[in-house]
């Protein structure tokens, strides 16, 4: 007997644990080899003298790309790899692999190039993730607006559960980075201007992919 299902194979995000594996190499190399000195050297962007190597060596653009897989710290990375975790292949199952590598890599690229040129007054060593996954913030928001979150809430002995939509806790996050950006002596261990571009880039984006 033969049976005939209207089902769709279940999609498996390929792109988003291939993306999970390299982000697990280049914590392993950068933070428990002796390469870490060598990999920022190639790979990360150097702020004040970027633009300038860029206009010598245009292949340096490469490191637009390359730094997303950096990270500063072990914290640092696990920051940003738990955001990834929990959008990454909701999103990926949506609107499939290659749109969604697309968009991931872009936002980080956009963020990295807005973050490179307002820093290339001071000398910084921008690392990490932080724009793509602000684009995966961006896409989500497109992608699942009625989206709720559910929390516990402490009302004076009692405990009670409750929902907010998704939508809020997004746009107060990224009101916090404007904020973060604008004020008149801008804390740059952090390059907020990354995430509001690599957020803007995964939400624009996402409205052509979806």
């Amino acid at each position: 007997m033969i049976n005939f299902s209207n089902q769709k194979p279940k999609y498996f995000p390929y792109v988003s644990v291939l993306l999970l594996v390299v982000f697990l190499l280049f914590l392993f190399l950068n933070n428990y080899t002796q390469y870490q000195n060598q990999l920022m050297d190639l790979y990360a962007i150097h702020t004040k003298q970027y633009w300038g190597l860029i206009q010598q060596q245009p292949t340096e653009l490469f490191r637009l790309l390359t730094t997303l897989f950096l990270h500063g710290n072990v914290l640092h990375w696990v920051i940003n790899i738990s955001i990834f975790l929990l959008l990454a292949f909701a999103i990926e199952q949506v609107i499939g692999g290659q749109k969604f590598l697309t968009v991931f890599l872009l936002s980080g690229i956009v963020g990295n190039v807005f973050a490179s040129y307002f820093l290339q007054s001071q000398d910084n060593v921008l690392v990490g993730a932080s724009g793509a996954v602000s684009g995966l913030i961006g896409m989500w928001l497109v992608l699942f607006p009625r989206k709720k979150i559910n929390f516990i809430l402490p009302i004076g002995l009692y405990m009670q559960k409750t929902s907010m939509p998704l939508a809020v806790v997004i746009i107060l996050w990224l009101l916090v980075q404007i904020i973060l950006q604008v004020q008149t002596n801008p804390s740059y261990d952090i390059a907020w201007i990354s995430h509001i571009m690599g957020f803007a880039t995964g939400f624009l984006l996402a409205w052509l992919v979806k």
